[in-house]
């Protein structure tokens, strides 16, 4: 049985989550042990284990993302490829709009990709032969409002944080 969209909407409303992160890595494999600092950006919801089969509807209805399981026992559907959180994840919550407050969340998280999608670096904006990992030069604008945009999204949020690194 299909999943109706305005079920979905209300499904998401209660357990959905619509993040923008600031994260840090270490490259701990590398001598001098570097420090890199990234945004990063996703639509989720995460459930009990034996609650998977919900969330493949749910999958299956939006046509896009994956499927894991974590290590304490909960199954967590996701998406984070910029073109799918645009095109599918966004569309679809316009068409079957939130009613909670997360709606609020939600919109400003679709600014949040719609600055990331800005301000990807495309294949075409390589140069013939270029492999491997190639640094994003980020609109200082754009970043501003991004920071803007998680400060505003933090109270829609349960036990936010402050910024670790910012």
């Amino acid at each position: 049985m299909e999943l109706s969209g305005d079920y979905i909407a209300g499904f998401v409303d209660g357990e959905g989550c619509f993040a923008l992160k600031f994260r840090r890595d270490i490259k701990h494999e590398r001598k001098n042990k570097p420090i890199y600092f990234y945004w990063d950006i996703e639509f989720a919801i995460v459930l009990r284990e034996d609650d998977k089969e919900i969330l493949e509807k749910i999958q299956a209805a939006l046509g896009c993302g994956y499927i894991s399981f974590t290590k304490r026992g909960m199954v967590r559907y996701s998406v984070s490829e910029i073109n799918e959180l645009l095109n599918k994840i966004a569309l679809f919550f316009e068409k079957y709009p939130l009613h909670a407050k997360k709606k609020y969340d939600f919109l400003l998280w679709k600014e949040a990709v719609e600055i990331f999608k800005k301000n990807q670096r495309s294949k075409l904006n390589r140069k013939k032969g270029e492999k491997g990992f190639h640094k994003v030069i980020w609109n200082k604008g754009d970043l501003s409002r991004l920071k803007e945009i998680h400060e505003e999204m933090k109270k829609y949020k349960s036990g936010n944080r402050d910024w670790k690194w910012l």
